[in-house]
C-alpha cells in the first residue's frame, strides 16, 4: 500500500459526519481487510428477521461524538430474489450524553436506512443486539472426526451360494448424513473476558450473542417499546467503542425500492 492510499485510509477512518453516502460507498475499495470483516448472516426464528455480524468502521465516543453524526457500516445482505444486496447501513447518532457526577453516559443509535449496491436507499430497521471487542471474539475450526470402517471388505465377502448376490451387488444403506461435507467448519465465537477461564463456562456463537463483551461497565439497554428503532448504550464512565468493534445486528422490515 503506497503513501497516498495510507493517507486516504486514515482520513476515511477518522471521520464520521463529514462523509457523504457517495464518498462512503466509493471508500469501500480501500478499506483494510479484517479478521472479523467477513460478513455473515442467518435467518432468525421470527419471520422477516435476519441476524448479521458487521464491524464498526470508526470509533464512537461519548466525549467526542455528537448528535447528528453518521457512521456507515459495511454490510452484505440480500433484500430478495433479483434485488441488489445491501452494501451499507447508515447509523445515525441520535443522542450523546457524557458521564457526569450522578449521571451515566449514554449513546443512542438509530439505523433506519440502508444503501444498496446500486446506491438506492432502502428503509430498514436495524437494532444492535450485541457488541464485542476483537479480543473477546475468536475463530475456531471444527474438524469432523473421520470414522474408520470397523468391518473392511474382505475377499470372503464375495463368496456367495449360487443365486445369491455378491457383496459388491448389495444395495448400500443411504442416510441424509451422507450429504454432509467432511471439510472443516469455521465458527466465530464470543466469550465474556471475566468468565472466559471459569470452570464450566461455555462460549457461544457470535450470532447468538446478546449484550456487551469486552467493554467493562458498558450496558446495552433493553429495547424500549416507545423507541424500538433505537439502540442505547450506557455506562457509569464515558463510553468509547474503537473502530473494529464487532457488532451483531438484528435486521428487519426491509423493503426493496420500486423498479421504474
Amino acid at each position: 500500500m503506497n503513501t497516498k492510499q495510507l493517507t486516504l485510509l486514515a482520513l476515511l477512518l477518522g471521520t464520521t459526519s463529514s462523509i457523504s453516502r457517495a464518498q462512503a460507498y466509493s471508500a469501500q475499495a480501500v478499506d483494510p481487510s479484517s479478521l472479523f470483516a467477513l460478513f455473515h448472516c442467518k435467518d432468525n426464528a421470527q419471520p422477516g428477521v435476519t441476524i448479521c455480524r458487521a464491524v464498526l468502521p470508526a470509533s464512537l465516543d461519548t466525549k467526542r461524538s455528537k448528535a447528528g453524526d453518521h457512521v456507515f457500516i459495511k454490510m452484505a445482505l440480500t433484500v430478495g430474489p433479483g434485488e441488489q444486496p445491501i452494501a451499507m447501513l447508515d447509523a445515525a447518532i441520535i443522542d450523546v450524553q457524557p458521564a457526569a457526577r450522578g449521571r451515566r453516559s449514554l449513546l443512542r443509535l438509530r439505523i433506519n436506512s440502508a444503501i444498496g449496491k446500486d446506491r438506492h436507499e432502502l428503509p430498514v430497521q436495524v437494532n444492535v443486539i450485541a457488541l464485542a471487542s476483537q479480543s473477546a471474539v475468536t475463530e475456531r475450526w471444527d474438524v469432523p472426526v473421520i470414522i474408520v470402517d470397523g468391518f473392511p471388505r474382505t475377499p470372503e465377502d464375495e463368496q456367495r451360494l449360487p443365486g445369491e448376490r455378491k457383496f459388491s451387488e448389495d444395495q448400500r444403506h443411504t442416510s441424509p448424513l451422507d450429504t454432509i461435507p467432511n471439510g472443516p467448519v469455521l465458527h466465530t465465537i464470543v466469550c465474556d473476558k471475566k468468565v472466559k477461564k471459569a470452570a464450566g463456562t461455555t462460549c457461544m456463537d457470535l450470532l447468538d450473542a446478546h449484550g456487551v463483551y469486552g467493554y467493562k461497565g458498558v450496558i446495552l439497554e433493553p429495547r424500549d417499546d416507545a423507541s424500538s428503532a433505537d439502540s442505547v448504550l450506557s455506562s457509569e464512565k464515558n463510553i468509547r467503542l474503537p473502530a473494529g468493534t464487532v457488532m451483531v445486528l438484528e435486521v428487519k422490515n426491509i423493503h426493496a425500492p420500486r423498479k421504474s
